[in-house]
């Protein structure tokens, strides 16, 4: 058991590339579109906001919302460093990862 630990402590150590979420805003693949009451940034998928008509922000916050609402439950494949919910079955998905969350459609992880 000690083992699994120490494998998943040094997870992160051998990093060949990085790309960054302020990368992929520069980029354009992922769009701003607020922050959380911690700080944290809410962004959507380029493909998301442009095919899902999230350019309207109420339909837009209805998602956010829902989105915080199915992450608040605990799930048993959360991990320390991740969550994903399913929102819309082959369609949106929500993703925290510590920096903050992502909406996306699944061909877009």
């Amino acid at each position: 058991m000690e083992k699994e630990h120490e494998q998943t402590d040094n997870l992160f150590d051998h990093v060949i590339s990085v790309y960054t979420q302020d990368q992929a805003i520069d980029d354009g693949i992922l769009v701003p579109v607020g922050r959380l009451n911690t700080g944290q940034q809410v962004v959507f998928t380029r493909n998301l906001f442009e095919t899902g008509g999230y350019e309207d922000l109420e339909k837009r916050l209805d998602l956010i919302q829902t989105g915080i609402a199915m992450l608040n439950k605990s799930d048993s494949e959360d991990s320390p460093y991740m969550r994903l919910r399913v929102i819309e079955k082959g369609q949106i998905w929500v993703i925290a990862d510590g920096n903050g969350l992502t909406f996306l459609k699944p061909e877009d992880y």
